[in-house]
Protein backbone atom coordinates (compact mmCIF):
# COMPACT_ATOMS: atom_id res chain seq x y z
CA UNK A 1 0.00 0.00 0.00
CA UNK A 2 2.80 2.38 0.82
CA UNK A 3 4.40 1.64 -2.52
CA UNK A 4 1.13 2.43 -4.33
CA UNK A 5 0.76 5.72 -2.41
CA UNK A 6 4.36 6.56 -3.20
CA UNK A 7 3.71 5.95 -6.89
CA UNK A 8 0.59 8.18 -6.92
CA UNK A 9 2.15 11.20 -5.21
CA UNK A 10 4.40 12.26 -8.13
CA UNK A 11 1.41 12.29 -10.54
CA UNK A 12 -0.81 14.22 -8.12
CA UNK A 13 1.74 17.02 -7.70
CA UNK A 14 1.69 18.26 -11.36
CA UNK A 15 -2.12 18.29 -11.26
CA UNK A 16 -2.09 20.47 -8.15
CA UNK A 17 0.48 22.79 -9.68
CA UNK A 18 -1.58 23.14 -12.87
CA UNK A 19 -4.75 23.80 -10.86
CA UNK A 20 -2.97 26.46 -8.79
CA UNK A 21 -1.65 28.08 -11.98
CA UNK A 22 -5.17 28.18 -13.47
CA UNK A 23 -6.54 29.75 -10.29
CA UNK A 24 -3.87 32.45 -10.43
CA UNK A 25 -4.64 33.10 -14.09
CA UNK A 26 -8.37 33.41 -13.36
CA UNK A 27 -7.69 35.81 -10.49
CA UNK A 28 -5.39 37.90 -12.67
CA UNK A 29 -7.99 37.98 -15.45
CA UNK A 30 -10.70 39.05 -13.00
CA UNK A 31 -8.44 41.73 -11.56
CA UNK A 32 -7.65 43.13 -15.00
CA UNK A 33 -11.31 42.99 -16.01
CA UNK A 34 -12.31 44.92 -12.89
CA UNK A 35 -9.51 47.43 -13.43
CA UNK A 36 -10.44 48.06 -17.07
CA UNK A 37 -14.13 48.29 -16.18
CA UNK A 38 -13.48 50.94 -13.54
CA UNK A 39 -11.15 52.82 -15.92
CA UNK A 40 -13.79 52.69 -18.65
CA UNK A 41 -16.51 53.98 -16.33
CA UNK A 42 -14.24 56.80 -15.15
CA UNK A 43 -13.38 57.73 -18.75
CA UNK A 44 -17.06 57.62 -19.68
CA UNK A 45 -17.97 59.90 -16.78
CA UNK A 46 -15.35 62.40 -17.97
CA UNK A 47 -16.18 62.19 -21.68
CA UNK A 48 -19.99 62.28 -21.60
CA UNK A 49 -20.26 65.95 -20.45
CA UNK A 50 -17.75 67.03 -23.10
CA UNK A 51 -19.52 65.04 -25.82
CA UNK A 52 -22.89 66.47 -24.77
CA UNK A 53 -21.45 69.99 -24.79
CA UNK A 54 -20.12 69.44 -28.31
CA UNK A 55 -23.45 67.97 -29.42
CA UNK A 56 -25.45 70.98 -28.17
CA UNK A 57 -22.97 73.42 -29.74
CA UNK A 58 -23.58 71.90 -33.20
CA UNK A 59 -27.32 71.32 -32.78
CA UNK A 60 -29.92 73.26 -34.76
CA UNK A 61 -31.97 75.48 -32.37
CA UNK A 62 -35.36 73.92 -33.23
CA UNK A 63 -34.09 70.43 -32.37
CA UNK A 64 -32.28 71.45 -29.19
CA UNK A 65 -35.29 70.95 -26.90
CA UNK A 66 -36.39 67.71 -28.50
CA UNK A 67 -37.68 65.03 -26.14
CA UNK A 68 -35.59 62.41 -27.94
CA UNK A 69 -32.09 61.84 -26.59
CA UNK A 70 -29.65 61.82 -29.49
CA UNK A 71 -25.91 61.22 -29.18
CA UNK A 72 -25.24 63.21 -32.36
CA UNK A 73 -26.78 66.45 -33.65
CA UNK A 74 -29.89 65.83 -35.74
CA UNK A 75 -28.96 68.61 -38.17
CA UNK A 76 -25.42 69.87 -37.49
CA UNK A 77 -24.87 73.58 -37.91
CA UNK A 78 -22.22 76.22 -37.17
CA UNK A 79 -24.84 78.84 -36.39
CA UNK A 80 -24.00 79.01 -32.68
CA UNK A 81 -20.28 79.46 -33.37
CA UNK A 82 -20.98 82.22 -35.89
CA UNK A 83 -23.26 84.00 -33.42
CA UNK A 84 -20.62 83.86 -30.68
CA UNK A 85 -17.74 85.04 -32.86
CA UNK A 86 -19.77 87.82 -34.48
CA UNK A 87 -21.27 89.04 -31.19
CA UNK A 88 -19.34 92.13 -30.00
CA UNK A 89 -20.45 91.50 -26.41
CA UNK A 90 -18.78 88.07 -26.39
CA UNK A 91 -15.29 89.52 -26.98
CA UNK A 92 -13.99 86.03 -27.79
CA UNK A 93 -10.69 87.02 -29.35
CA UNK A 94 -9.92 89.64 -26.73
CA UNK A 95 -10.62 87.17 -23.91
CA UNK A 96 -8.60 84.46 -25.66
CA UNK A 97 -5.64 86.81 -25.99
CA UNK A 98 -5.88 87.60 -22.27
CA UNK A 99 -6.00 83.89 -21.40
CA UNK A 100 -3.02 83.04 -23.62
CA UNK A 101 -0.95 85.89 -22.20
CA UNK A 102 -1.78 85.16 -18.56
CA UNK A 103 -1.38 81.37 -18.82
CA UNK A 104 1.90 81.56 -20.76
CA UNK A 105 3.63 84.14 -18.56
CA UNK A 106 2.36 82.57 -15.32
CA UNK A 107 3.59 79.14 -16.45
CA UNK A 108 7.06 80.45 -17.35
CA UNK A 109 7.33 82.31 -14.05
CA UNK A 110 6.18 79.24 -12.15
CA UNK A 111 8.73 77.01 -13.89
CA UNK A 112 11.61 79.39 -13.17
CA UNK A 113 10.73 79.35 -9.47
CA UNK A 114 9.89 75.66 -9.11
CA UNK A 115 12.88 74.35 -11.09
CA UNK A 116 15.23 76.36 -8.88
CA UNK A 117 13.43 75.39 -5.66
CA UNK A 118 13.11 71.71 -6.63
CA UNK A 119 16.79 71.53 -7.54
CA UNK A 120 17.79 73.21 -4.26
CA UNK A 121 15.65 70.81 -2.20
CA UNK A 122 17.12 67.84 -4.05
CA UNK A 123 20.80 68.77 -3.93
CA UNK A 124 21.38 70.94 -0.85
CA UNK A 125 21.04 70.14 2.84
CA UNK A 126 19.99 73.19 4.81
CA UNK A 127 18.43 73.88 8.16
CA UNK A 128 14.67 73.40 8.15
CA UNK A 129 14.63 71.50 4.84
CA UNK A 130 12.15 68.88 6.05
CA UNK A 131 9.95 71.50 7.70
CA UNK A 132 9.96 73.53 4.50
CA UNK A 133 8.84 70.50 2.48
CA UNK A 134 6.00 69.76 4.90
CA UNK A 135 5.02 73.42 4.77
CA UNK A 136 4.72 73.25 0.97
CA UNK A 137 2.43 70.23 1.20
CA UNK A 138 0.26 71.89 3.85
CA UNK A 139 -0.12 74.95 1.62
CA UNK A 140 -1.35 72.75 -1.22
CA UNK A 141 -3.94 71.13 1.06
CA UNK A 142 -5.53 74.48 1.94
CA UNK A 143 -8.55 75.23 -0.30
CA UNK A 144 -7.88 78.16 -2.61
CA UNK A 145 -11.12 79.85 -1.62
CA UNK A 146 -9.79 80.27 1.94
CA UNK A 147 -6.83 82.36 0.81
CA UNK A 148 -8.73 84.51 -1.70
CA UNK A 149 -9.37 87.29 0.81
CA UNK A 150 -5.74 87.46 1.91
CA UNK A 151 -4.59 87.32 -1.71
CA UNK A 152 -6.98 90.13 -2.66
CA UNK A 153 -5.75 92.36 0.18
CA UNK A 154 -2.10 91.69 -0.70
CA UNK A 155 -2.60 92.42 -4.40
CA UNK A 156 -4.62 95.54 -3.56
CA UNK A 157 -1.76 96.92 -1.47
CA UNK A 158 0.59 96.25 -4.38
CA UNK A 159 -1.76 97.99 -6.80
CA UNK A 160 -2.28 94.83 -8.86
CA UNK A 161 -6.07 94.51 -8.62
CA UNK A 162 -7.84 94.65 -11.99
CA UNK A 163 -4.62 93.98 -13.90
CA UNK A 164 -3.28 91.02 -15.82
CA UNK A 165 -0.02 91.25 -13.87
CA UNK A 166 -1.91 90.63 -10.63
CA UNK A 167 -3.57 87.57 -12.16
CA UNK A 168 -0.19 86.31 -13.39
CA UNK A 169 1.35 86.66 -9.93
CA UNK A 170 -1.60 84.87 -8.30
CA UNK A 171 -1.50 81.98 -10.78
CA UNK A 172 2.28 81.58 -10.66
CA UNK A 173 2.29 81.49 -6.86
CA UNK A 174 -0.70 79.16 -6.61
CA UNK A 175 0.99 76.23 -8.35
CA UNK A 176 4.39 76.39 -6.68
CA UNK A 177 3.94 73.90 -3.83
CA UNK A 178 3.02 70.74 -5.74
CA UNK A 179 5.30 71.58 -8.69
CA UNK A 180 8.32 71.81 -6.39
CA UNK A 181 7.64 68.32 -5.04
CA UNK A 182 7.22 66.82 -8.50
CA UNK A 183 10.47 68.34 -9.76
CA UNK A 184 12.35 67.44 -6.58
CA UNK A 185 11.34 63.81 -7.08
CA UNK A 186 12.71 63.86 -10.61
CA UNK A 187 15.95 65.65 -9.67
CA UNK A 188 16.54 63.01 -6.98
CA UNK A 189 16.71 60.39 -9.74
CA UNK A 190 19.51 62.17 -11.62
CA UNK A 191 22.95 60.92 -10.42
CA UNK A 192 24.97 63.54 -8.56
CA UNK A 193 28.12 62.23 -10.26
CA UNK A 194 27.08 63.91 -13.51
CA UNK A 195 27.17 67.33 -11.87
CA UNK A 196 30.40 66.58 -10.02
CA UNK A 197 32.07 65.64 -13.30
CA UNK A 198 30.80 68.85 -14.89
CA UNK A 199 32.16 70.91 -11.98
CA UNK A 200 35.55 69.18 -12.29
CA UNK A 201 35.57 70.14 -15.97
CA UNK A 202 35.15 73.79 -14.98
CA UNK A 203 31.38 74.20 -15.06
CA UNK A 204 29.62 76.20 -12.35
CA UNK A 205 26.68 74.89 -10.35
CA UNK A 206 24.25 76.97 -12.42
CA UNK A 207 25.95 75.84 -15.61
CA UNK A 208 25.64 72.20 -14.56
CA UNK A 209 21.94 72.73 -13.92
CA UNK A 210 21.45 74.34 -17.32
CA UNK A 211 23.65 72.00 -19.39
CA UNK A 212 23.32 68.66 -17.59
CA UNK A 213 20.22 68.48 -15.39
CA UNK A 214 17.61 70.39 -17.38
CA UNK A 215 18.10 68.42 -20.63
CA UNK A 216 17.52 65.22 -18.64
CA UNK A 217 14.50 66.71 -16.86
CA UNK A 218 12.62 67.82 -19.99
CA UNK A 219 9.74 65.29 -19.51
CA UNK A 220 9.17 66.35 -15.89
CA UNK A 221 9.43 70.07 -16.64
CA UNK A 222 7.09 69.69 -19.62
CA UNK A 223 4.55 67.81 -17.50
CA UNK A 224 4.62 70.41 -14.73
CA UNK A 225 4.40 73.23 -17.26
CA UNK A 226 1.45 71.63 -19.02
CA UNK A 227 -0.48 71.13 -15.80
CA UNK A 228 0.23 74.71 -14.74
CA UNK A 229 -0.81 76.11 -18.13
CA UNK A 230 -4.10 74.20 -18.22
CA UNK A 231 -4.86 75.24 -14.64
CA UNK A 232 -4.30 78.89 -15.53
CA UNK A 233 -6.36 78.48 -18.69
CA UNK A 234 -9.38 77.02 -16.89
CA UNK A 235 -9.22 78.84 -13.55
CA UNK A 236 -12.31 80.91 -12.70
CA UNK A 237 -12.61 81.98 -9.07
CA UNK A 238 -9.35 83.93 -8.72
CA UNK A 239 -9.86 85.65 -12.08
CA UNK A 240 -13.41 86.62 -11.13
CA UNK A 241 -12.14 88.12 -7.87
CA UNK A 242 -9.19 90.07 -9.28
CA UNK A 243 -10.37 91.16 -12.73
CA UNK A 244 -13.11 93.79 -12.94
CA UNK A 245 -12.62 95.42 -16.34
CA UNK A 246 -14.46 93.70 -19.26
CA UNK A 247 -11.43 94.10 -21.54
CA UNK A 248 -9.20 92.17 -19.12
CA UNK A 249 -11.43 89.15 -18.54
CA UNK A 250 -10.03 85.73 -19.44
CA UNK A 251 -12.20 83.19 -21.22
CA UNK A 252 -13.71 81.36 -18.18
CA UNK A 253 -14.92 84.64 -16.67
CA UNK A 254 -16.16 85.98 -19.99
CA UNK A 255 -18.41 82.93 -20.46
CA UNK A 256 -20.35 83.80 -17.30
CA UNK A 257 -21.03 87.35 -18.45
CA UNK A 258 -21.87 86.11 -21.93
CA UNK A 259 -24.45 83.66 -20.54
CA UNK A 260 -26.35 86.34 -18.67
CA UNK A 261 -28.26 85.97 -15.43
CA UNK A 262 -31.88 85.99 -16.62
CA UNK A 263 -32.09 83.70 -19.65
CA UNK A 264 -29.45 81.28 -20.91
CA UNK A 265 -29.03 80.52 -24.61
CA UNK A 266 -27.56 77.04 -24.38
CA UNK A 267 -26.44 76.75 -27.98
CA UNK A 268 -24.13 79.80 -28.03
CA UNK A 269 -23.04 79.07 -24.46
CA UNK A 270 -21.93 75.55 -25.36
CA UNK A 271 -20.21 76.86 -28.48
CA UNK A 272 -18.31 79.36 -26.33
CA UNK A 273 -17.42 76.54 -23.93
CA UNK A 274 -16.06 74.44 -26.79
CA UNK A 275 -13.90 77.37 -27.91
CA UNK A 276 -12.42 77.42 -24.40
CA UNK A 277 -11.99 73.64 -24.11
CA UNK A 278 -10.51 72.79 -27.53
CA UNK A 279 -7.05 74.42 -27.02
CA UNK A 280 -6.51 72.53 -23.75
CA UNK A 281 -7.66 69.25 -25.35
CA UNK A 282 -5.29 69.72 -28.29
CA UNK A 283 -2.41 70.57 -25.96
CA UNK A 284 -3.02 67.45 -23.87
CA UNK A 285 -3.25 65.28 -26.99
CA UNK A 286 0.17 66.36 -28.25
CA UNK A 287 1.93 66.28 -24.87
CA UNK A 288 0.24 63.23 -23.34
CA UNK A 289 3.23 60.88 -23.55
CA UNK A 290 5.74 63.33 -22.07
CA UNK A 291 3.25 64.31 -19.39
CA UNK A 292 2.61 60.74 -18.20
CA UNK A 293 6.31 59.77 -18.23
CA UNK A 294 7.29 62.96 -16.42
CA UNK A 295 4.68 62.58 -13.69
CA UNK A 296 5.36 58.89 -13.17
CA UNK A 297 9.09 59.48 -12.88
CA UNK A 298 8.49 62.22 -10.34
CA UNK A 299 6.17 60.04 -8.25
CA UNK A 300 8.13 56.78 -8.49
CA UNK A 301 11.45 58.27 -7.46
Amino acid sequence: MSAIAGNKSPSVRPVAVARSRRIRQVREALRLALLYTLAGLLALACLVPVMWMAKISFETPQFMRSAQIQLWPIRPTLEHYRSVISNPNAMVWRSMLNSILVASVATLLNLVITVSAGYAMSRFDFRGKLLFGVYLLLIYMIPHTLILIGMFVMLARLGLINSLMGLIVAYAAGGISLSVWWLKGYFDSVPVELEEQAVIDGCSRLGALRRIILPLAVPAVAAVGLIQFVHCWNEFMVALTIIQSPRLRPLPVQIVYFMGFQRVEWGPTMAFSMIVAVPAIILFSFAQRNMVSGLMSGFSR
